[in-house]
């Protein structure tokens, strides 16, 4: 088996090539390094930041990382590998915006389920545990699920779009959210109207105003509809590309990638090719 190490840029060894991986955390100057399936880190001159004992270390967000032990505890280390939010909970995501979604296992009947809320930076509970789910805040909205229901909630917990039997419920961008019921797909703003109907197949979030959409696909139990073409439409629900596309993905830095026939390549918001 390979092992890794660092060099600098004058291609002297100042980390010894004895790690099963290692990947750099760019925004703290960090590396994530593994051993015999086993996460810790260090610096950029190989001084160890924090035991490698743990199995997974997530991206440093707002100062704060997700740290998970052998046993699946989740809690938070700060940039000096210092445990900050101890090993409470059973699922946690990166904070955004001074908040933190995280799970705890809670008593029903002779067994436990999973509760979803939100934690401030001190691990305090600013939103409680009560949710079967709940997806991340995105324009100050975040989606909970419950009896086979979906509603948003805003940052202090209240309840502004209320629960709708909806199959699936994304998160909102462009003051639009998908959502999906009897596997068609369509979008809500943020009142909770639909104002793009349930009549695609598939759809994707918006990004720089089109949203990639597809009619004629078949229903997947996991992962992504199979068939059907993909077009893109615009925030009033107009196609401003004809679906041509075997494939597509939302526009990133002006251009959107596609397939056709087997052929990928990008395209502008006028579906012509780019490089």
């Amino acid at each position: 088996m390979s092992k890794y190490g660092l060099k600098d840029k004058d291609n002297k060894v100042v980390v010894p090539a004895k790690y099963d991986a290692i990947n750099w955390k760019e925004n703290v100057n960090l590396y994530v390094v593994q051993l015999n399936y086993k996460s810790g880190l260090i610096d950029a001159t190989g001084k160890e930041i924090l035991a490698i004992n743990y199995k997974f270390i997530g991206d440093f967000s707002e100062g704060l990382a997700v740290l998970r032990t052998s046993n699946y505890k989740d809690g938070f280390i700060d940039q000096t590998g210092k445990i900050v939010i101890p090993m409470n909970f059973v699922d946690a995501s990166n904070f955004n915006g001074g908040l933190a979604r995280v799970a705890v296992e809670v008593p029903q009947g002779y067994s436990t389920v999973k509760r979803y809320g939100f934690i401030d930076k001190t691990g305090s509970f600013v939103i409680p545990a009560k949710f079967e789910f709940v997806g991340l805040f995105s324009e100050g909205l975040a989606s909970v699920y419950g009896d086979s229901k979906w509603g948003y909630i805003d940052k202090t917990g209240n309840l502004v779009i209320p629960y709708t039997a909806y199959q699936k419920a994304q998160d909102f961008y462009q003051g639009l959210a998908v959502v999906m019921n009897n596997d068609k797909y369509g979008f809500i703003n943020t009142q909770g109207k639909l104002v793009i109907p349930m009549k695609y197949d598939y759809a994707n979030s918006f990004r720089k105003g089109l949203a990639a959409v597809n009619i004629g696909a078949s229903p997947a139990f996991s992962g992504l509809p199979q068939g059907g073409k993909y077009g893109f439409i615009d925030t009033t629900g107009k196609t401003v590309l004809n679906f041509n596309y075997d494939k597509a993905n939302g526009f990133f830095k002006g251009k959107a990638a596609v397939e056709v026939n087997g052929r990928k390549f990008y395209i502008d918001k006028n579906g012509q090719e780019v490089k």
